[in-house]
């Protein structure tokens, strides 16, 4: 894959990152703009989640026939109507209307566009494209909700939607030019699509809901679960800040970790490391530098397992990968929505301050899927 490709796709997913994250950044601005409690604008969060999950594998199906460059194009288009819907937005009933748009789109764009990774790259620096173009959702971490919710902070959260818009039509240009109007047999994949062991597509994608479950029960309140602790909503940026800049680190460590000790053992590790810093979590608030220091090693350990569990799923197919990606995707989305709405009751009712225990005993579940998974010798 040539270098301007793999831009135009890492910013594309970025921009899919950005829309779908940037909620958790600017959760009390939208809540004081339309007069809602946080509870219900975080589940704007699970209207997306939900919809990308429910839709995204039909979706996929019914365009899996058509050459990927016009489906990538239309899903960008239709990704862009529904950050116009959400930017005009004046009721929560708009903004979750934008919300099934933009998820409905992205279910397609984010699958085709992975796929395409898989097919443009050497099977041996696999684990490393695929985590260079799923780095632009860290990226979104990093740079978009910081500075997305500096932004919203300072003009109004509207914004933010207008310069998504912006930055996918130039996205648009990018893979009008140069992505290759071919499909997977044309560019060298002659194999029938088949899934190789069933189990473990559903072991790895038991892995992808804990993991965003167990994350979103916590990022997707972190505002006010740091607000509630003694922090600023001015630090609420800084700490999105710090966690990107994790989340990018640890999507490149994870998809090089693949590539040198194998997939099952690179999770083991991540998975671990993660749960230990959720755990520690609550015992820091009060030290405003331990608590981004554990905020970054959390971040960096989450975001570690994505390129991992994509290099798993891709080594039990034989074929295109589309398929799986998507059932991956909606499985990481309805982690999201259930993280969300579980974090949702938990606010409602218990102290916000311990949500990190909770999601302790989640990801350990994605521990356990990874402990059943039978790692494959030999990859496609």
């Amino acid at each position: 894959m040539n270098r301007k490709l793999l831009i135009t796709f890492t910013v594309g997913v970025f921009l899919l990152g950005m829309m779908e994250l940037i909620i958790s950044g600017i959760l009390e601005l939208m809540s004081a703009d339309l007069n809602i409690s946080n509870a219900l604008t975080g589940q704007l969060i699970t209207v997306y989640a939900v919809s990308f999950a429910v839709f995204g594998p039909l979706l996929v199906k019914v365009t899996e026939k058509i050459r990927p460059k016009p489906v990538i194009m239309a899903s960008l288009l239709v990704f862009i109507i529904g950050n116009i819907i959400f930017g005009l937005s004046t009721t929560f009933f708009m903004l979750a209307i934008g919300r099934v748009v933009t998820a409905l789109a992205a279910a397609v764009f984010i699958v085709k566009i992975m796929d395409m990774t898989v097919l443009l790259s050497a099977p041996a620096i696999r684990g490393r494209m695929i985590a260079l173009v799923y780095m632009g959702f860290s990226a979104a971490n990093v740079f978009g909700i910081p500075i997305g919710t500096i932004i919203g902070q300072q003009f109004g959260w509207r914004i933010i939607f207008w310069i998504v818009v912006a930055l996918a039509v130039m996205v648009g240009i990018g893979i009008l030019t140069l992505v290759p109007n071919k499909n997977a047999e044309e560019l060298g994949d002659t194999e029938p699509d088949k899934i190789l062991d069933r189990k473990n597509i559903l072991l790895y994608i038991g892995v992808t809901m804990s993991v965003l479950i167990g994350n979103y029960i916590v990022l997707g309140y972190i505002s006010p679960l740091m607000t509630t602790n003694g922090f600023s909503i001015e630090n609420v940026s800084v700490a999105l800040l710090i966690a990107g800049v994790g989340g990018m680190l640890g999507t490149y460590l994870g998809g090089n970790m693949v590539d040198w000790i194998g997939t099952k053992r690179t999770l083991f590790i991540m998975l671990t490391l993660f749960m230990v810093a959720m755990a520690i979590m609550p015992l820091v608030y009060g030290k405003p530098v331990l608590f981004y220091i554990t905020l970054f090693i959390w971040s960096l350990f989450q975001w570690s397992t994505s390129p991992a569990v994509q290099s798993g799923l891709v080594e039990n197919v034989q074929g295109s990968a589309a398929l799986v990606f998507s059932w991956n995707m909606s499985g990481l989305n309805l982690g999201i929505g259930i993280g969300a709405v579980i974090g949702g009751i938990y606010i409602n009712n218990f102290d916000i301050s311990y949500a990190p225990w909770l999601s302790v005993f989640i990801i350990a579940l994605g521990i356990l899927c990874t402990a059943f998974v039978t790692e494959v010798k030999e990859t496609k």
